[in-house]
């Protein structure tokens, strides 16, 4: 499995459709902590946020890196198209929590080290949380069930809008609105994290599933 991410990891670099989500995620961020004078949760709540998309971004640019006969023969090599799945998976979360960590030790050393270590942390887990579900959601917009980018690029918006804004459906919006009130407790973020690991679970399954049924 490690090889297999690593041979991710290695397609997305040099594809380096990478590119666009992380510099535009970085100049957010170097905006953002220019002037970091304030609590650190609520500027985790934009960053998570951004993180969200980026990290359904960089999946749907993994899943789309490889063409359709690629993609036939890394599936076949590794005898399992639901591991190859688990591999592109596991690539877009190593490159989302390397963003989050980033992110976390920026505003830490813009802030002049003054965070507590708990604010820390809950930050590092929320970034990673939003991740997990920007990947959730980006995989059945990916190449594997929508073709047409167009079409991917619309249905991505939607569902990313909906983690991020719907009050109903309790995807990253508790997680985000505690963050923004600088109130986020340990049982929200372990709840957050739960929903998130099922919710990628089931949409890695579902596309999955389609993908070797269509083919």
């Amino acid at each position: 499995m490690i090889a297999l991410v690593r041979y991710q990891l290695a397609m997305l670099w040099h594809s380096q459709r990478y590119l666009p989500p992380v510099l535009l995620y970085l100049g957010m961020t170097a905006i953002l902590y220019s002037d970091n004078s304030g609590p650190a949760l609520p500027g985790y709540a934009v960053t998570c946020g951004a993180l969200l998309v980026v990290a359904g971004w960089l999946t749907i640019a993994l899943v789309d890196v490889e063409d359709t006969v690629q993609r036939a023969l890394t599936a076949t090599h590794v005898r399992s198209m639901y591991r190859m799945l688990f591999g592109i998976v596991l690539a877009a979360l190593v490159c989302s929590v390397g963003l989050a960590v980033l992110t976390v030790v920026w505003s830490e050393i813009a802030h002049g080290f003054g965070y507590a270590p708990s604010d820390l942390g809950i930050g590092l887990l929320a970034h990673v949380a939003c991740a997990v579900f920007g990947i959730a959601l980006a995989l059945p917009c990916s190449g594997l069930v929508i073709r047409r980018i167009g079409y991917a690029v619309a249905a991505a918006g939607v569902l990313f809008g909906i983690a991020l804004l719907a009050k109903w459906i309790p995807l990253a919006f508790p997680l985000l609105l505690a963050l923004s009130a600088d109130s986020a407790s340990a049982a929200l973020l372990i709840r957050s994290a739960l929903v998130a690991g099922c919710v990628l679970v089931v949409s890695a399954f579902l596309v999955t599933t389609w993908f070797v049924r269509r083919a």
